[in-house]
């Protein structure tokens, strides 16, 4: 009996599904891709604090959103009154007006990111993904980080690379008040049946505490 190479990939794709199976229904572990469970350097963290900081030495207050309005996304995660309302009430708590902020909808699985952020100064739009397995809690988080985008906008702090200032905006959202919603927001999503798994942000919990931990110690 002839055992060709394809033969021996076909073994190795059941082996990696029984695997898969096992972990998941008898182990009761989720198999999540290491792509999700990307870590951040922490002195990019570090670095993006001391920018903060240098800036605004004063943290902001611990944001708490209307739970009429999460209670009302609970029901219907796809209530654009209320996610405008929602997002208003997140661009107060950093003083800023977001009845001037488009919001834009989408459920598009091609795209990467949950949330984006288009501005020229006087018009902004932020696009928003409604996936059906997010929560109201991967929302805000989503909305906050947005919302800090323009903030250090305004503000005019920033970092030339691409990553570091995501880091930046997602440390600023812990620095001004957001970090509850982070770290919840931000936890590894099973999306369907367990066989496939999302994350959002650019940081993960563990680096929500690590902020909050610095921020605490007043570093």
């Amino acid at each position: 009996m002839s055992f060709s190479l394809n033969t021996f990939f076909e073994i190795l794709t059941v082996i990696g599904f029984v695997y898969f199976l096992f972990k998941r229904f008898v182990l009761k572990e989720a198999p999540v891709p290491a792509s999700a469970l990307s870590k951040v350097d922490r002195n990019q963290i570090t670095e993006a604090l001391a920018l903060l900081k240098k800036r605004e030495k004063t943290p902001g207050e611990p944001y708490k959103a209307p739970e009429h309005l999460m209670r009302e996304l609970t029901n219907d995660l796809h209530n654009e009154e209320t996610l405008r309302s929602l997002l208003c009430d997140i661009a107060a708590h950093v003083g800023i007006d977001g009845q001037y902020i488009r919001l834009q909808f989408q459920d598009d699985y091609t795209k990467e990111y949950a949330g984006n952020i288009a501005t020229n100064g006087a018009f902004t739009t932020i696009n928003l993904q409604l996936h059906e397995f997010y929560t109201p809690e991967v929302i805000t988080a989503v909305l906050a980080h947005e919302v800090m985008h323009l903030y250090l906008l305004y503000q005019g702090v920033h970092f030339s690379d691409t990553l570091k200032n995501e880091v930046l905006t997602d440390t600023a959202a812990v620095y001004y008040g957001f970090g509850e919603y982070l770290q919840r927001g931000y936890q590894v999503m099973e999306t369907k049946l367990g066989f496939s798994y999302h994350k959002v942000g650019y940081i993960r919990p563990e680096d929500v505490r690590f902020i909050e931990e610095q921020i605490r110690r007043g570093i």
